[in-house]
């Protein structure tokens, strides 16, 4: 299953921007409202709950400058990547969006696409708060 987020403008450099996605701590300023545990496990991974659903542990793995950062789940059912794109919108300002790449059967696809189409929408959304 693919999902894609909104696309947003951001008012800053795509180098700042990834700088700033490149630290664990600073995913927790973009999460949701109903994000109802955020840790930090190690510099490059953190868990976080959502009422209703298990813990979701995730980790930085590839990172291309600046344009690229790819997320990993760790210890979970379901193995999935959460890649954050960042492109030049002009020598101030940049776009991001989220992409959710996971291997879901049928039955749970079903269950969890609209909510998390709307939890990748509000990451993407939030993702001024950064700046």
């Amino acid at each position: 299953m693919n999902l894609i987020s909104e696309s947003n403008k951001v008012n800053t450099q795509d180098e700042t921007l990834f700088e700033k996605l490149s630290k664990v701590e600073n995913f927790k300023l973009i999460m949701p409202q109903n994000v109802s545990k955020f840790e930090i496990i190690d510099s490059n991974s953190f868990i976080f709950s959502i009422k209703g659903i298990p813990a979701i542990k995730l980790k930085i793995g590839e990172k291309i400058k600046p344009s690229k950062i790819i997320l990993e789940s760790i210890e979970s059912k379901i193995n999935f990547t959460l890649t954050a794109f960042i492109s030049v919108f002009d020598s101030e300002t940049c776009s991001f969006h989220l992409e959710f790449d996971g291997d879901l059967n049928p039955m749970i696809q079903m269950m969890v696409k609209t909510p998390l189409q709307s939890f990748i929408n509000d990451l993407s959304n939030n993702i001024n708060n950064l700046i």
